[in-house]
């Protein structure tokens, strides 16, 4: 093996190479004259050697070589997976990363140190994000404000016996409804009119005056508000909202493996006492409550629909920054989601197997579709041409609900919805599909 080294001023980079060399079996007698081949098994063919090699890479002094370089968009990807409803959800985190962290934990708690939590683990804010929550707040406001104007000029339907949703004048025809009676109605939907509550799903969450404090108990669950869940992520990363007060601490908390020794002593939450306020405030931020306020038709549509698709990308941004931080979980059998580090003991899960686990929640660390679920729908080009056919699905496209309800309205297409939207793709005649191959 040739080995070579180059003296240069570039940076070094070490690693081994391996290679086999072919060993020879000799046969030797024995003092029974019987003959012996070799010593060892029958796989081993060789001697494994390592050697040490060196990777010569020089730096580039001209920093004008290195262009601007956005990597190019898919022309097309495939549509969104449908999980099965009797299985668990995959979990984010690798199990044996998992494992491991919970061993090294384990370990530093039998030798009696304390386990090293950073902000916000530690029940302190992180400073950086407190700006990041507040603008997704404000997104939100604007995000639930422009859907229920919208309503008033987009069409949403919604199927009477599952939870397909569709954008567009006339449900469409595609055959995919696994809702009670669907045999009967040979797999058909039943259209009705839908509400804002069908585009963006209703992801509530408990407000806890100190996620560190105890945890919610099944018989006390009734004792703490519902909130949006981005609410309740917003109000921990910093947002003071009134009606909803949430304890800063100015002490870090200390865990030992997984018990917390120290977290300041309970401090009971300050009741609200003017509910009626509460209630307003919280008005603006529930999709429930603001498709009663804001009923109006707007003046300029496609303003509204930009505007409003700028604000859906600025929350779910958002979101996904302010996750990276603080801990939120999520059931890996039902749609539950809690903000805070640990889940409540409430017993409401009623999916998969719920009975061998009494109703408790299975969680797990939440993803960012779990918080503001994207809800797919199919992708109408023309929504005054006829209605989508269940012979030419394979030509169909999706799209988040808030996308495409924007889209109708006159927003200009997002580069990152584009290839799931298949707007490449010519759709064919039914005569034609029947000939493709």
């Amino acid at each position: 093996m040739l080995e070579s080294i180059i003296h240069t001023q570039a940076s070094v980079l070490l690693g081994s190479i391996e290679s086999k060399r072919p060993r020879v079996y000799v046969a030797s007698s024995t003092s029974s004259s019987k003959m012996q081949f070799g010593y060892l098994p029958l796989w081993h063919f060789g001697r494994t050697t390592f050697k040490t090699y060196s990777c010569i890479s020089q730096e580039v002094s001209d920093a004008s070589v290195f262009k601007n370089y956005e990597k190019p968009l898919r022309q097309n990807v495939d549509l969104p997976p449908i999980l099965p409803k009797k299985k668990k959800k995959p979990y984010p985190v690798p199990l044996k990363k998992m494992q491991r962290e919970a061993k090294a934990d384990k370990k530093l708690a039998e030798m009696g140190i304390e386990k090293p939590l950073e902000p916000p683990k530690n029940g302190l804010l992180v400073p950086e994000l407190i700006p990041v929550a507040y603008e997704v707040l404000e997104s939100w406001k604007v995000l639930i404000r422009g859907l229920s104007q919208l309503l008033t000029v987009v069409t949403v339907h919604g199927c009477r016996n599952c939870s397909e949703i569709h954008v567009g004048p006339t449900g469409h025809r595609i055959q995919d409804c696994r809702g009670a009676g669907n045999v009967n109605r040979r797999s058909h939907h039943l259209w009705v009119r839908g509400s804002i509550d069908d585009i963006l799903l209703p992801i509530e969450s408990y407000h806890l005056f100190d996620p560190f404090g105890r945890r919610i108990k099944h018989e006390t669950r009734f004792d703490y508000d519902r909130i949006p869940a981005v609410v309740e992520l917003c109000i921990q990363a910093g947002v003071e909202l009134p009606h909803y007060p949430s304890r800063r601490r100015t002490a870090p908390i200390r865990m030992l493996g997984k018990k917390v020794i120290y977290r300041g002593g309970f401090v009971e939450e300050p009741k609200v006492s003017d509910r009626a306020a509460a209630e307003e405030v919280l008005a603006e931020l529930d999709p429930a409550s603001a498709r009663r306020l804001f009923r109006t038709p707007p003046t300029d549509v496609r303003k509204l629909a930009e505007r409003t698709l700028e604000a859906y990308s600025t929350v779910r941004r958002g979101v996904k920054q302010l996750m990276r931080k603080y801990t939120v979980k999520a059931c890996g059998y039902c749609s539950e989601v809690h903000v805070g580090p640990w889940g409540h003991n409430a017993k409401l899960c009623g999916a998969f197997k719920h009975q061998w686990r009494d109703g408790k929640h299975g969680w797990q660390d939440a993803v960012l579709n779990e918080v503001v679920p994207p809800n797919y729908v199919w992708h109408v080009r023309d929504p005054e041409g006829p209605p989508l056919s269940g012979a030419l699905k394979r030509f169909y496209g999706k799209a988040p609900a808030v996308v495409e309800a924007c889209v109708q309205a006159g927003a200009r297409i997002p580069n990152a919805y584009r290839p799931m939207m298949r707007l490449d793709i010519v759709v064919p005649d039914s005569e034609e599909a029947r000939m493709a191959a």
